[in-house]
């Protein structure tokens, strides 16, 4: 009886163990190729490391900033590098398996390319 209370317990807690492991941000590096519009015609990365900073480049362009996330609410700002945008964005993001996507919620007008770059399916790269 105690082995049976014991394993009833073990298996009442996976649920609460796999949470408790889960990363509260897609930290990792993903990919994206855009075929359209032109002007974002390429393949993307993104780099959203464990301390709170992301770096996004397609080969030309090269975009450092800082996000913050409450949930499944991301906030990119903080830019610099050419393309930069002085305003915070603010997105809800979605991870299924290896597949990152972003919902905008706000976002400056004069910030055309980060939305633009974001309204695109991204995968993880596993190294």
């Amino acid at each position: 009886m105690k082995r049976l209370a014991i394993a009833a317990l073990l298996i009442a807690m996976l649920p609460l163990s796999a949470e408790a492991l889960a990363s509260p941000t897609p930290t990792g590096t993903y990919t994206t190729t855009i075929k359209n519009p032109a002007a974002f015609k390429g393949t993307w990365v993104l780099n959203l490391a464990r301390e709170g900073t992301y770096m996004v480049d397609n080969g030309q362009l090269r975009i450092r900033g800082k996000y913050t996330t409450t949930g499944t609410k991301i906030r990119f700002g903080h830019e610099t590098g050419e393309g930069a945008c002085a305003k915070t964005g603010t997105y809800t993001w979605k991870k299924t398996g290896k597949t990152l996507r972003f919902s905008r919620v706000s976002e400056s007008p004069a910030c055309p390319g980060r939305s633009g770059v974001l309204a695109h399916t991204f995968t993880q790269r596993l190294r």
